[in-house]
């Protein structure tokens, strides 16, 4: 398995080892190339509002790479992380940066891997399964699960 780490931000340091970890455990055993991409909320909100016409920042966006067969080396998807929201989000939860993160990776490569979080049944499995991963990866899981901010302040919440 291939891991492209691209940082297109300058508001929070990348850890790559720490972002490569939590990649290898979430994909398991899945093989192929998948790329995430670190961006700050200005980059963040306006490529939700280009691809998916949605007014404001998020958390992290999944692109699968469908439409053609992937040998090992094809990249099978990408993942653009919000590292600004995630710092903003770890300062009101009080919990260290690089956890924050983790959630975002782990949840975008989730989505890449097949699970959805559109209907509450789906959310709850895909949940379940960041949780474990987190866990085993050594973070504070109870601590990363309070509200998240931008999904509060969306429109229409």
């Amino acid at each position: 398995m291939k891991i492209d780490i691209t940082d297109l931000q300058n508001a929070v340091p990348i850890d790559t080892s720490a972002v490569r970890r939590a990649a290898r455990v979430a994909l398991e055993d899945i093989s192929g190339c998948y790329s995430v991409v670190f961006v700050d909320d200005e980059q963040m909100c306006e490529m939700n509002r280009k691809y998916l016409g949605r007014d404001y920042t998020t958390d992290v966006i999944a692109f699968p790479f469908e439409g053609r067969p992937l040998t090992k080396d094809d990249c099978a998807g990408e993942i653009i992380v919000s590292a600004e929201l995630a710092a903003a989000e770890a300062k009101d939860r009080d919990i260290n940066v690089e956890a924050e993160l983790a959630l975002y990776v782990v949840h975008g490569l989730l989505h890449l891997t097949g699970f959805d979080d559109a209907a509450p049944t789906q959310a709850a499995e895909m949940h379940r399964r960041e949780k474990e991963i987190l866990a085993q990866l050594g973070y504070d899981v109870e601590r990363l699960w309070k509200p998240l901010r931008a999904k509060q302040n969306r429109p229409g919440r």
